[in-house]
């Protein structure tokens, strides 16, 4: 095989997704092996043993590789050696990373030194709750605060953060309130620190010279400083489809190596003739032009913070600046699967990074295209057709680029934007010729002036490139929300897609090398395509079957309050929220619409407010705004709670009725169920001297009916409310009971439960909340009555299926997949219980 690596390169991968495998599937993950081994050298006759040792040996190695960086910590790990408590600890390490500034918040990576005055290793994840700037890379400093385990929500599909920390890692994170805890031993020295220190002074540049959207675009584009940048923002760009173009990654080093490369190769163009020909004579100058490009990407990836993303874009643009030295301009997907193969050797895990997956992926699309385009032996005789020739090129490399891609952003972000194939062709190359640039040329200049030369022009370039984006952002294709593709969806999709171009390639060959490449499309090809598109349909039709009972699912959102109810003919309820009090964490935009979508739910018959509280409030927010809803209920209006005036806007610029309910209104039908307002009663007076509880008290109570079963959802009623419903005759009798108040023991009353005696019980809280809800007491009586208990702080996101069968209850900790523990029960038994929890998801609710 005259140039392997890409076959190694693929090997090694394969090996890296069997090592992962094996985490959860030993046995399955050695009889795939098997079989593959036996195929490949009984069914397939070009098989030889040096061939299958070039593909056996790197996928060992990956496998190997995965494990070991996965499974093994040194001795002196602090994972190994720190108890699981809340303590206060005294930790001490360098600075690894650039600063991770949000307006209110620092944070970097610690490589720890001592924990508590003992040698130890490992990093964990330092946060700062306030902006500051007085460390910066490579310092020691000594940080003294609360070492806990990185938190996450367990829904399907949803970001793992303990996960993604974990890959680089990290498994700690150390957090303290301001940097009157923090002390620096010892300052940062060497090349890194000073160009770090120049990226501050740029920074500060920026921000006394420029405003608004404009300056936080700035600053994200030019420095990777991304704090600045609102989530606002973030939707803008990711509804054009251009949302890559605001981190450094791929296409920014891209872009900037082409100009300086342009630049370079201008200036040699600019010497006097006699020179530039001795110069020719001696030196191929685009070589030279390589040459001096590459010190110049190094210096700007350092500059823009030298995150692990941006260094994996620096060894793409290193390894196509290669092929060009090399004379290998004919290899660059050789070069770029070589630069993929060093990346995954250094760090395996970075396989299932999402900047990996959609930097290499681009990449490697748009160089088979160029390759593919390169082909076709046209060659336009005019000015005219050149540039036809290069906007049909562009055209082409956006549209296949979006179709490698978009797969991956729906998976990760359930969004997808047709316009993104339209704004790639105008917003990038404005970046790459405007922005980057006049921002990169002005920052480093303001080194030496002391003040950003050129601010009003660059403010000018911001502003417009953000009405560029704007623009595209609005179009009626720009916005879609699927949920996010499976596995083996995107399996399917991502062997169609191969399927289709290897075709389109040999179709091509063969139709300008017809005396060195056949015609004929080999029939496996053919059934490859028809067999993954056959079951890319399959499993999409299977997701849009119509429901023929109803489910009920409660999100996991923290330490808060949220319910889905999904009835027949795509029917959707959705009772509260969750949120977070300080609104830092945007629970309904990071949780609670992700949820939804990947529910298969993009419009609400009826949203909910049980009472204007932040845990049940604030993630409502983002839903009003981002989904069609028919109308709201609420209770009766209390403008003095925070952040409830707020809500009230969203609700009135999306124009949706909103009535304010008592148990005066009537049974209201949607479908086939019967939703009705058992509380608050308009004469109800709470007793709670205590502002918030009597909130809480003047909860919204609803009582769904559908097809004989009863759900009860109580808000944050306390035991007042309680005996109030009681004493006026409701009858709470119910099938499921969502448990008031989170399960505190000032709800849940004996006499309430023994009236409702509920078949299960759902409680909706955060894990290790500082309430510490539920109250023993209270879990105790549910038990006692023997209510089947489901808690989201243990159990995860929870579906209730009501079908006729009755009421079928489970939650994701029962579907998500589980390591195989070698301490643990067999692991034959371990296994098929992955195996059935693989079956749960793809065919329960």
């Amino acid at each position: 095989m005259h140039k392997p690596v890409i076959v190694i390169t693929f090997a090694y991968t394969a090996g890296l997704l069997l090592g992962q495998g094996s985490l959860y599937f030993p046995y399955a993950i050695i009889v795939l092996v098997i079989l593959s081994a036996t195929v490949g050298l009984f069914a397939v006759n070009r098989v030889t043993f040096p061939k299958a040792l070039l593909f056996t040996i790197p996928a060992l190695i990956g496998s190997a590789a995965y494990l070991y960086q996965v499974l093994w910590l040194p001795s002196d790990h602090y994972n190994r050696i720190i108890p699981e408590d809340r303590s206060i600890h005294q930790v001490t390490g360098r600075v690894a990373s650039a600063l991770d500034r949000d307006p209110d918040r620092t944070g970097f990576v610690l490589d720890i030194h001592e924990l508590d005055g003992r040698h130890v290793s490992g990093k964990v994840r330092a946060t700062v709750r306030e902006a500051m700037s007085i460390i910066g890379y490579g310092d020691v400093v000594s940080i003294e605060g609360k070492l806990f385990k990185p938190g996450g929500f367990w829904n399907p599909a949803g970001f793992d953060y303990p996960a993604y920390l974990a890959r680089s890692g990290v498994y700690r994170i150390v957090s303290v309130k301001n940097g009157d805890h923090i002390r620096v031993l010892s300052p940062g020295k060497g090349i890194f620190r000073t160009i770090q220190d120049w990226r501050e002074r740029i920074r500060q540049a920026f921000l006394a010279s420029t405003s608004g959207p404009g300056s936080a675009i700035l600053q994200a584009m030019v420095l990777g400083e991304e704090g600045a940048l609102t989530d606002e923002m973030r939707d803008q760009f990711l509804a054009a489809g251009v949302t890559h173009i605001i981190s450094i990654s791929g296409s920014h080093l891209g872009m900037v190596a082409v100009l300086c490369f342009g630049f370079i190769s201008m200036l040699m163009h600019l010497l006097p003739d006699n020179r530039y020909q001795w110069l020719t004579l001696h030196a191929d100058p685009k070589k030279i032009a390589a040459w001096l490009t590459l010190p110049l990407v190094i210096f700007y990836t350092l500059l823009a913070g030298g995150q692990t993303a941006t260094v994996r874009s620096l060894v793409m643009v290193v390894a196509a600046l290669s092929a060009l030295i090399l004379d290998r301009e004919q290899a660059l997907l050789h070069s770029l699967a070589l630069a993929a193969l060093l990346l995954l050797l250094v760090h395996p895990q970075a396989l299932f990074d999402i900047s990996f997956q959609l930097s290499f992926l681009s990449v490697f699309s748009i160089g088979s295209v160029v390759q593919l385009w390169n082909i076709v032996p046209f060659r336009p005789r005019s000015t005219v057709g050149s540039l036809a020739r290069k906007a049909s090129l562009l055209v082409l490399i956006s549209l296949v680029a979006g179709l490698a891609t978009g797969p991956l952003v729906v998976r990760y972000f359930n969004q997808f934007s047709l316009a993104g194939l339209l704004s790639n062709m105008v917003v990038v190359p404005f970046a790459g010729m405007v922005v980057v640039p006049l921002g990169l040329l002005s920052g480093i200049l303001s080194l030496f002036t002391h003040q950003l030369p050129l601010a009003g022009l660059n403010q000018f370039a911001a502003d417009l490139f953000l009405r560029i984006v704007d623009f595209f952002a609005g179009l009626p294709i720009a916005e879609f929300h699927p949920p996010s593709p499976g596995i083996l969806w995107l399996v399917a999709y991502a062997v169609l897609l191969s399927a289709l171009f290897i075709v389109v390639r040999n179709r091509l060959l063969a139709k300008f090398q017809p005396f060195v490449h056949p015609s004929r499309i080999p029939r496996h090809q053919l059934v490859i395509i028809a067999a993954t598109a056959a079951l890319l349909i399959g499993l999409t039709l299977t997701f849009l079957l119509p429901r023929t009972g109803a489910l009920v699912s409660f999100p996991d959102v923290g330490q808060g309050d949220s319910a889905l109810i999904q009835l027949p003919g795509n029917r959707n309820i959705l009772i509260d929220g969750g949120g977070t009090v300080d609104e830092r964490f945007d629970t309904g935009r990071r949780v609670l619409a992700p949820f939804l979508w990947n529910s298969g739910v993009d419009k609400l018959d009826l949203l909910v407010l049980s009472h204007p509280h932040p845990d049940h409030m604030n993630g409502l927010k983002f839903i009003v705004k981002k989904f069609d809803v028919d109308r709201v209920w609420t209770h009766e209006w209390d403008g003095d709670l925070p952040g409830y005036s707020d809500f009230l806007q969203a609700v009135q610029e999306r124009r949706v009725p909103r009535s304010m309910v008592t148990t005066e209104d009537r049974p209201f039908m949607i479908g086939e169920a019967e939703v009705s307002v058992l509380h608050p009663a308009p004469s109800f007076r709470s007793r709670e001297r205590r502002a918030y509880a009597a909130e809480n008290d003047r909860s919204l109570v609803l009582r769904i009916a559908f097809r004989n079963r009863v759900l009860l959802f109580t808000g944050d009623i306390g035991i007042g409310a309680e005996r109030w419903l009681l004493a006026r005759g409701v009858d709470p009798k119910c099938d499921l009971l969502k448990v008031p108040h989170h399960g505190s023991k000032s709800s849940s009353s004996g006499e309430f439960l023994a009236a409702a005696r509920p078949s299960l019980a759902i409680m909706t809280l955060g894990r290790g909340n500082r309430y510490r809800h539920p109250s023993p007491e209270v879990v105790e009586q549910y038990e006692r009555r023997r209510s089947r208990i489901y808690r989201t702080d243990r159990d995860g996101a929870l579906f209730i299926n009501i079908n006729e069968k009755g009421l079928q209850g489970a939650s994701w900790s029962e579907r998500a997949l589980r390591r195989i523990d070698p301490d643990g029960t067999s692991v034959l038994i371990q296994e098929r219980e992955n195996w059935k929890r693989v079956w749960l998801r793809i065919w329960e609710p």
